[in-house]
């Protein structure tokens, strides 16, 4: 008799559930006023990537119907949804969140180029190749995507519920599901960090890299459960309500392809376990996602409604559950966390990190214990870290203990030394080889050491190291040594014309200013070694000119472009000021070597030359499609040391500067044009046809200078079309452009050009 009546209290609630759902529940719920016992209603939301995003559309439908879980699980995308309406965001709020969310950004490993220092701007997605060359081994990524974004969005929503550590006490109590790649096994995450809880349970394998918790390697909790309903039933579920967006067991002809047989067989354990925890669901809701891809994130609004429209049949049924439950007691409150902005911290710690010393991290961070934080602020300070290329990944965590709070930056060190290389070709440069390589810390820390080379016809070649002097590494001293050579397609040297190659040769130092990130500032002192060598037999037999000069300069630079390639928005203004002393020349003439001084000086003057330049070029987008630029260039010397002085003037010419001292100019070839005085404006315009497809039109209007020309003034003018294409292997370019000038020109007004692949 005590075993009946036990199985009977046991089956009490399933029975009161059936009736409530499909009889009379009114007349059966009023006999049961007694009982004071109010089931609890369970949510279970499946995973599916992109597809997940239809639960949205199923919460939608219970918030009409006035229904709301009391306890919710959540696998992979599921779990996402989940866990923010489980801390208090409503439907039309994650609906909104998933349509302005940037999802190219966020499932990948980059940040927006303006979060990147100035100082690694150059090399920042820059490369086709990244390899370490002082590690004893050279591993592959476990994904493509480390979860360097996805991590920071998730902790930046999670935020409310940093000091939480149990999710039971969470304003709905929530759990999530892993895969533990290492047992194989399934692993339930019901405590700890709930932002790296749900990155585990959504860690799709070879798309995303596992997440170590504790001492599980976790990836996708849909491989081995895509939908807890077992758990919830656990948690104190008496009513179950699934959403399931996962995959289905295909048929036979579905299974004539490689693609669904690889898919059946990655999918076989969790296929038979939602067979199980299917029988376990009172109420399934299965939204009809199948024409949409789970990889695409972009449709989100498209997603959600069909999650709405697969739960609105069940709407009735959720008003009569609600009022059904009401009438046995009332629910328990939600209390909103949702308001909770800022915390202090007891305790700041980093993990991870060997080559960077603790006090160089906290020195950028700029955290203090028991300082108000934000996740703003928070989110912020770790751009920072990772735009300095330090890490392959840092991201914060945040550990409850007895009253008190500890912040943890854990880090994933970059190697201290790495190979950079990708592949270039254009018709100034022509192909090449470019390669990079970067260390830290060689000799003392705080220091880095850069050597970029392009291996090619005409090739570049530059080394940097650099101190920093400053706990925040905003003040640093710099040694450099530059060398390359350039083709100048025309130019006029001692009433010759023709093509000229330039080779130069440069040393010196420098005291350098970082201020924030995009802003950079340096004093410098150098030795320059210049070359000219016709391309032509000279009338005048001349072989070479050469100049020794010595330069000191200040630069001030900005630069808030979101990207270096295809820009949308952002800032780029330069501002120099130059003094150059020319302190012997050297020419070769039928192999006869004359050297000038200031003694002698032949041709040639001494006198020190100052020469200022700016440009500012200022990108706007008019959604993300077309770009819009506008670019001014003012330069001006003065006491020219020489006309055949490669100090008394800038080269003109192309959109791409081929040497340092370049100014572009639509319509005729890099470093064409000669100038000693500039002024010129610029309007671009970019439209992105298709993803990652650009078309151009380019033009330019100046007035200058030359110091070869008899008129006080030239007037130029060009507009070019271009078609571009951001590939694996770098931005690539290819158009005609149309230049004018008041005076004779050497080349065709008409003149094609490309370029393809990352450049020096």
């Amino acid at each position: 008799m005590d075993l009946i009546f036990k199985w009977l209290r046991g089956k009490r609630v399933l029975i009161l559930t059936l009736m409530i759902l499909f009889s009379g529940a009114d007349q059966f719920i009023a006999g049961q006023q007694s009982v004071n016992n109010r089931p609890k209603l369970g949510l279970a939301l499946s995973g599916g990537g992109a597809l997940g995003m239809a639960h949205v559309g199923v919460l939608k439908v219970m918030e009409e119907a006035g229904l709301r879980p009391d306890y919710i699980t959540g696998v992979s995308m599921g779990s996402i949804v989940g866990s923010l309406y489980s801390l208090g965001y409503n439907a039309d709020t994650m609906q909104l969140l998933f349509r302005t969310t940037d999802w190219g950004l966020i499932l990948s490993n980059n940040i927006p180029e303006n979060r990147v220092i100035f100082t690694e701007k150059r090399y920042f997605n820059n490369s086709i190749l990244a390899l370490p060359i002082l590690s004893r081994k050279v591993r592959l990524p476990s994904g493509l995507i480390n979860g360097q974004q996805i991590e920071k969005v998730l902790s930046h929503f999670t935020w409310p519920a940093a000091d939480i550590n149990d999710f039971s006490k969470m304003p709905i109590p929530f759990l999530c599901i892993g895969t533990d790649l290492i047992s194989t096994g399934k692993v339930v995450l019901k405590s700890g960090y709930l932002a790296d809880a749900i990155r585990a349970s959504m860690a799709v394998p070879s798309i995303f890299t596992p997440m170590k918790i504790d001492t599980a390697m976790l990836i996708d909790g849909g491989f081995v459960r895509n939908i807890a309903v077992s758990e919830l039933r656990e948690m104190g579920a008496d009513i179950v309500i699934g959403s399931y967006t996962g995959f289905h067991r295909y048929n036979e002809p579905e299974l004539q392809s490689i693609t669904g047989v690889l898919k059946q067989l990655g999918f076989f354990n969790s296929i038979n376990d939602y067979a199980r925890q299917k029988k376990l669901i009172d109420i399934l809701i299965e939204p009809d996602v199948k024409d949409f891809s789970s990889t695409v994130f972009t449709n989100s609004d498209s997603i959600i409604n069909r999650g709405y429209i697969a739960a609105l049949p069940f709407r009735e049924k959720f008003r009569k559950l609600a009022d059904s439950l009401n009438s046995l007691g009332p629910q328990k409150p939600v209390e909103s966390i949702l308001n909770k902005k800022a915390f202090e911290f007891d305790m700041i710690e980093v993990t991870g990190n060997e080559l960077i010393s603790d006090d160089q991290i906290l020195g950028v961070l700029d955290i203090m214990p028991g300082q108000k934080v934000t996740s703003d602020m928070l989110g912020e300070r770790i751009d920072l870290l990772y735009g300095r290329s330090w890490f392959d990944k840092v991201k914060y965590r945040v550990v409850p203990g007895n009253d008190s709070l500890k912040l943890v930056i854990e880090c994933q060190e970059k190697h201290q030394a790495m190979l950079y290389g990708s592949l270039h070709y254009d018709n100034n440069l022509m192909a090449g080889i470019l390669m990079n390589m970067s260390v830290k810390n060689l000799l003392f820390p705080r220091s880095m050491l850069d050597i970029d080379a392009f291996i090619g016809q005409y090739y570049r070649f530059r080394i940097n190291s650099t101190q920093f002097i400053d706990r925040n590494q905003s003040f640093g001293l710099s040694a450099s040594f530059n060398t390359d050579n350039t083709m100048i397609p025309v130019m006029e040297l001692q009433g010759e014309t023709g093509e000229y190659t330039m080779r130069t040769i440069n040393g010196g130092i420098s005291l350098n200013k970082r201020s924030g990130l995009n802003h950079f500032m340096s004093l410098s002192v150098n030795l320059e070694n210049t070359s000219f060598s016709p391309d032509f037999i000279t009338d005048e037999s001349v072989k070479r000119i050469t100049f020794n000069s010595v330069n000191a300069g200040f630069q001030n630079q900005i630069n808030t472009l979101d990207t270096k390639h295809f820009p949308n928005s952002g800032t780029i203004f330069q501002l120099s000021v130059n003094v150059s002393k020319l302190q012997n020349a050297k020419t070769i003439r039928d192999n006869v070597r004359n050297v000038f001084t200031d003694d002698q000086p032949g041709d040639f003057r001494f006198n020190p030359l100052w020469s200022a330049g700016g440009s500012i070029s200022q990108y706007a987008s008019s959604g993300r499609k077309v770009t819009f630029t506008i670019g001014v260039d003012v330069m001006l010397t003065y006491t020219a040391d020489s006309t055949i002085s490669p100090h008394n003037y800038y080269f003109a010419g192309g959109f791409k500067s081929p040497v340092p001292k370049s100014i572009p100019l639509t319509g005729f070839h890099p470093g064409e044009i000669q100038v000693g005085q500039f002024a010129g404006i610029r309007f671009d315009t970019d439209w992105e046809i298709h993803r990652d497809i650009h078309a151009g039109l380019l033009t330019s209007f100046a007035l200058a200078k030359e110091p070869s020309s008899k008129e006080d003034f030239t007037v130029f003018g060009g507009y070019g079309l271009s078609l571009g294409y951001m590939s694996v292997i770098g931005p690539s370019r290819i158009g005609i452009m149309h230049g004018f000038s008041s005076t004779q020109r050497y080349f065709s007004e008409l003149k094609g050009f490309i370029s393809i692949g990352f450049s020096f």
